[in-house]
């Protein structure tokens, strides 16, 4: 069969222009509009293995054409690459920024926790309420500026490790608050009940003290000498007995 030289090059260059449109495709079509986030890391590459096989099964091809494909091929990989380590460090950041936010939310609730009124230890239960809302992915529950603008540029998840770590502060600053309330009761009953034992020891003294003037009293009505200064004593024995000394 004769070498058809024309047709070796019509078939070159389709092989190049199949090429060249795949690697255009791969530039292109696994971003959003903006080129910057949410990129589709997995069909990407994926898209960029099926290319690479292609430049071992498509012939034949001009050496200069393989050449500036590869080129333009490996720069859609490289910026990908670079894309991903971007945006992988973007998420990084904006999981720590959610952290930082929620743990301070926490830290507030732990001192406010310290406090020793029922009102404040209130205020530590609602505030562990919103570092555990806070803790959620995405940043509703935050302040107004975060929600609109954020959203944009990040998608308010934390990572796990961070993730992790505020609920290990969340958890310890619950457990502060629930020894502290349970504290501060008992020391409350513990005030009352030691109220309520002076009060009784008080009145067991009283009625004593009571006891003995009202016997004083009888035992000078029984040796009264006239009518009049016993009945003066029977008196005075029942006002003691209605007011006490």
């Amino acid at each position: 069969m004769l070498f058809d030289k024309e047709a070796w090059k019509a078939q070159c260059r389709e092989n190049a222009r199949s090429l060249e449109n795949e690697i255009n495709q791969l530039q292109s079509d696994y971003s959003d509009l903006l080129g910057l986030f949410w990129r589709r890391y997995d069909e990407f590459w994926a898209h960029a293995r099926r290319i690479s096989e292609m430049f071992k099964t498509l012939k034949p091809l001009f050496r200069e054409d393989r050449e500036r494909l590869w080129a333009a091929y490996s720069t859609a990989c490289e910026e990908m690459k670079q894309a991903q380590a971007r945006e992988q460090e973007s998420r990084l950041n904006d999981s720590r920024e959610k952290r930082d936010l929620v743990m301070s939310k926490i830290w507030e609730a732990y001192f406010q926790a310290k406090a020793a009124d029922s009102a404040e230890f209130a205020q530590a239960d609602a505030l562990l309420g919103e570092a555990l809302a806070w803790m959620k992915n995405g940043w509703e529950g935050l302040n107004t500026i975060t929600q609109l603008i954020s959203p944009i540029l990040s998608s308010g998840i934390m990572k796990w490790e961070d993730r992790e770590e505020c609920w290990a502060e969340w958890k310890d600053a619950k457990d502060l608050l629930r020894l502290r309330r349970d504290e501060f009761y008992a020391d409350m009953r513990a005030t009352r009940a030691g109220r309520w034992r002076d009060w009784v020891e008080e009145n067991d003294d009283l009625i004593e003290t009571l006891q003995a003037e009202i016997d004083e009293g009888e035992h000078l009505e029984r040796d009264a000498r006239t009518e009049e200064f016993a009945e003066r004593i029977r008196d005075r024995i029942e006002a003691k007995m209605r007011t006490g000394p």
